[in-house]
C-alpha cells in the first residue's frame, strides 16, 4: 500500500493542499513511534495557517491525531497495534511520526474521529484553568464558551464543580449554553 500525505506547498488557499508520496521518517530518539493515522483533528489555527493568516510560520497544518501504533521501541509501548491519540508533527498523512511522550492509549468508548478532537482543546483548557487555580468554590467567566476550547473549559469547570458564566455571540449559541447550565 502506498504511503501518502496531504502537503501544503504554499499558504493562501485550501487548493494549495496536494496529495503526494510520504517521505521516509528518521527516528531520532528511542521514544519515537510510528502511528497509522485514522483521524486528524483540525483547529482554527490550522485554518489560519492554510489561508496564510497565522503570524509567523506555524509549520504544517494538523497536530491532533488518532490512530494505531505500528512501530515503537518495546520499552516505550509494549507490543504494537495499540489504538492511541495525541499530538504528532504533520499528521495529515497515512502515517505520522511522534514521540511516545505525546501519545496516550485511546479510550475504548471513543471513535478515532472523536479522540482526535481532544488533545489541543483539553490541554489548552487544562493549562488555563490550572493557572487560574479554578476549584469547586471558585467561579470563572468563559469567553467564547460555544467554541471548541470554550466548550471544553465549560465541561472542565463543571467537572471541578466550579461556577461559570459563558459568553457567546449568537442566540442559538446562548440557548445551547443555557442547556449546559451557563
Amino acid at each position: 500500500r502506498d504511503q501518502f500525505r496531504l502537503h501544503l506547498h504554499a499558504r493562501g488557499a485550501i487548493t494549495n493542499l496536494a496529495i503526494e508520496p510520504l517521505p521516509s521518517f528518521d527516528f531520532l530518539a528511542i521514544s519515537d513511534i510510528l502511528l497509522h493515522v485514522r483521524a486528524v483533528g483540525l483547529n482554527f489555527r490550522d485554518v489560519l495557517n492554510v489561508l496564510g493568516e497565522y503570524p509567523g510560520d506555524p509549520g504544517p497544518p494538523g497536530g491532533d491525531v488518532a490512530g494505531i501504533v505500528v512501530d515503537a521501541d518495546v520499552s516505550v509501548t509494549p507490543g504494537t497495534s495499540e489504538p492511541a491519540f495525541g499530538l504528532a508533527h504533520a499528521p495529515l498523512a497515512s502515517m505520522a511520526h511522534t514521540s511516545a511522550l505525546l501519545i496516550a492509549p485511546k479510550p475504548r468508548p471513543l471513535a478515532f474521529a472523536q479522540a482526535c478532537t481532544l488533545p489541543v482543546t483539553w490541554s489548552t483548557a487544562h493549562v488555563a484553568l490550572q493557572r487560574a487555580s479554578l476549584r469547586t468554590d471558585a467561579a470563572i467567566i468563559v469567553q467564547a464558551a460555544a467554541g471548541g476550547v470554550g466548550l471544553t473549559a465549560v465541561r472542565y469547570a463543571q467537572w471541578l464543580g466550579a461556577a461559570f458564566v459563558g459568553t457567546a455571540g449568537q442566540p442559538q449559541k446562548h440557548a445551547m449554553l443555557h442547556t449546559m447550565g451557563a
